[in-house]
């Protein structure tokens, strides 16, 4: 099992309401479609039972009968069920290759400090707590290392158990290596997985249906280049990339490709809204048309450099100097003409057209210059819109610091997960070590492998586990008496039994796994040492001791999971998000301060990783919860504005104006500072809904542009600037006034 590992729950830009209706999937084709991923589910698991097996037996034969080293032969064997059958590595054959011989140094570490540690239980259990904690907070670094997570604790746990062997250590750590390495080639030329698209290749796709889309600059909708458009952003969807590819670590590629994915996908979503929006001037005018063409121009050399990979030569590839070029005539003098020609409803349909191409031209900005810095481009802080790409200056140590200590609070699951997990471990060697258990090392596994992150959940594990071993200890008993000592008939039989528990546990469920593991651990062992019958009942206690100790832990360390940590880290990020209005809106204002962009991404980190988890536990009601994605997408909405508005040119005047624009932020920061209250409380209170902004009541503040003189210019940018304030506002009162209606 991987506490770490689940699906991010989506985020991002909404399909607009205005867009085309899509009839949902026939019946035939549905039941198609889930035929097929059925199918590559199954192709999957028996291609990870083929490879596991043959690395195995591979290894084992290789260092029990032709070696003839016993020692060397367990840890080789033990190494590629760890890491191929107890991990959970994602990706294709050659991404789990690379994850398998990456892990080889750490493995090393793990396998010298079990067997050092081994010396007294007191310093095994202590080696236990702080390495089981470690090992299970690695998986805040990625999916990679988060899915390799409990097999990299098994190489702890399998040393660190009497006898005390240091003479020992060269064998165990020669059988990692050559288990490790029969898995990987397993990995990449045995029925390897297959590869998926790289997330460039999204981005690339997802940049071209942007560039069609610009390409359209008026008249009826496009709807092809809308229906591709839509499918290109969905693909960039946390929910929808496979884990491997996910651009999840702190690396600075991985930085640059989860800003550009959000800024393909905010461009998608605004281009999109600017042709469904209704009203008038369906023929766009010229301004309007150029920054579309600029538009089309940028995203298209963005895909095509993704797709070559490499910026030629400096100053080669896509480019955001036309882009910016065009943006501070259209932000200045785009609605002076047009606005005194429209009455009020109009104006609001204008203006709101106006924001969106102009908030594309932005996002259009920000995919360039994150391409170029994923390409190799280190000068992308020092453009004009450097101030979105602060991290491009941030020392590679800084950035790994930063992810490792973000959830390094009581308030995180995965901070609460690695505790749990790391107490359970270490609790179990102790009781192991004291009570002086045979194979004390299946206790071990039992509570790694059962313990689940709530815990009604950990106990209807242990009751399918019992009843697998048990089954499985009775047909262990029955073929130690049968074969007894002709280890011959075990040789030939471990393949059979290897390949038919790896196989039927992953498709069968829990009790299958557990009584298929139980018969190899009976063929293999009775091939390493003389063993009777009574292996099987040894075998039946120890995991009944291992599922004790996990529903202990489970009943001390955050017994009911994610279930209100998700409220608590939702409520958290509302009040991130209504710091941020108000942070946003100051700085827009009064050219004073700044926004905390990283407590907003920190409290979203911790929100998705708690709605990740909450997802992935059985609910009783599962019905009448509020709209989770919603808050996330709100989150994401005040991020961007707190990175893109302080960079605009221009200061908001005349003063009532920029005191109308502080009043409506703090109404909506304070309806979500009642959002996050009414969350803490986790119970549904009496409320009032968010009423939406009083655009008329501004445009009755708002004096209009001069069509000459020197005012013009000032009055024209600080008009485009509050605009632009105010559609933010707007965006950020929508997606509150949605999660109320799911409340």
């Amino acid at each position: 099992m991987n506490p770490q590992q689940g699906s991010s729950p989506p985020s991002g830009p909404r399909r607009p309401a205005g867009g085309p209706v899509r009839a949902p999937l026939g019946g035939l084709r549905h039941l198609r479609e889930h035929g097929a991923h059925a199918l590559r589910a199954h192709r999957s698991v028996v291609g990870n039972a083929v490879r596991v097996t043959t690395a195995s037996c591979l290894a084992f034969y290789l260092c029990r009968y032709a070696f003839h080293l016993t020692p060397m032969s367990v840890y080789a064997t033990f190494t590629v069920v760890s890491l191929g059958a107890l991990a959970r590595i994602p990706g294709s054959g050659r991404q789990r290759a690379a994850t398998t011989l990456t892990a080889i140094p750490a493995g090393l570490a793990l396998v010298t400090l079990g067997t050092l540690l081994a010396v007294q239980t007191w310093s095994a259990v202590v080696g236990m707590l702080v390495i089981g904690f470690m090992v299970a907070y690695a998986g805040t670094t990625g999916p990679r290392i988060a899915g390799a997570a409990p097999g990299m604790q098994l190489l702890y746990i399998l040393p660190c158990f009497p006898p005390y062997a240091p003479q020992d250590l060269v064998q165990r750590l020669t059988g990692f290596l050559l288990g490790a390495a029969l898995l990987a080639l397993a990995q990449r030329f045995l029925m390897p997985e297959p590869r998926t698209p790289p997330f460039r290749r999204l981005l690339a796709d997802a940049a071209d249906a942007a560039a069609v889309l610009a390409d359209h600059r008026g008249g009826p909708l496009p709807g092809q280049a809308l229906d591709r458009a839509h499918r290109a952003g969905e693909a960039l969807r946390p929910s929808c990339v496979p884990p491997a590819d996910m651009p999840a670590s702190p690396t600075l590629a991985h930085k640059a490709m989860a800003h550009a994915a959000e800024a393909v996908r905010t461009l998608l979503a605004r281009l999109e809204t600017l042709h469904t929006l209704t009203g008038p001037h369906r023929v766009y005018h010229p301004e309007t048309v150029a920054l579309l063409s600029r538009i089309g121009t940028a995203a298209r050399d963005t895909a095509a450099a993704l797709r070559r990979g490499t910026l030629l030569r400096p100053g080669e590839g896509p480019s955001a100097a036309a882009l910016q070029e065009e943006l501070t005539p259209v932000r200045a003098h785009r609605a002076v003409a047009t606005l005194d020609r429209l009455g009020a409803d109009d104006r609001l349909v204008y203006l709101r057209r106006r924001s969106q191409v102009v908030q594309a031209a932005d996002c259009a900005v920000v995919l360039v210059l994150a391409t170029r810095l994923l390409l190799g481009d280190r000068t992308v802080d020092r453009s004009p819109a450097g101030h979105s790409f602060t991290y491009a200056r941030v020392p590679v140590s800084r950035l790994w610091w930063q992810r490792l200590t973000i959830h390094l609070t009581p308030r995180s699951v995965i901070f609460q997960n690695a505790c749990r997990f790391a107490l359970g471990l270490a609790a179990a060697r102790a009781i192991a070590g004291i009570l002086d258990l045979q194979h004390g090392f299946w206790v071990l596994l039992a509570t790694l492998t059962l313990t689940r992150t709530t815990t009604l959940e950990t106990w209807s594990a242990v009751r399918q586990a019992l009843l697998g071993t048990l089954v499985g200890a009775v047909l262990a008993a029955g073929l130690l008496v049968a074969v007894h000592d002709r280890d011959t008939v075990y040789a030939v039989l471990l393949p059979v039994v290897m390949l038919l528990a790896f196989t039927a546990g992953p498709l069968r469920g829990l009790a299958w796994a557990q009584g298929g593991f139980t018969l190899v651990v009976a063929t293999l062992f009775a091939q390493v040492t003389p063993s009777t019958w009574q292996l099987a009942p040894v075998r039946l206690v120890d995991v009944l001791v291992g599922s004790v100790i996990g529903l202990a832990c489970g009943l001390v360390a955050w017994p009911r999971g994610a279930g209100r940590e998700v409220r608590r880290s939702m409520a958290a990020l509302c009040s991130a998000i209504a710091d941020a209005i108000g942070q946003t809106t100051t700085e827009v204002v009064e050219r004073v301060g700044s926004t905390d962009i990283f407590a907003v991404n920190r409290a979203l980190s911790l929100a998705r990783e708690s709605l990740a988890q909450y997802q992935c536990e059985p609910r009783e009601d599962p019905a009448g919860q509020p709209d989770w994605p919603a808050v996330l997408v709100a989150g994401a909405d005040a991020r961007r504005g707190g990175r893109v508005l302080p960079g605009r040119p221009g200061r908001i005047v005349p003063q009532e104006v920029g005191a109308w624009l502080h009043h409506a932020a703090d109404h909506t920061a304070a309806d979500y500072r009642a959002l996050a209250d009414r969350l803490r409380a986790d119970h549904d209170a009496p409320h009032d809904r968010p009423q939406p902004l009083d655009i008329r009541g501004l445009l009755a503040l708002a004096p209009p542009v001069p069509h000459h003189g020197p005012e013009r210019e000032r009055r024209a940018v600080s008009a485009a600037l509050l605009l632009d304030s105010v559609i933010w506002l707007d965006a950020l009162g929508a997606d509150l006034r949605h999660i109320h209606r799911e409340m």
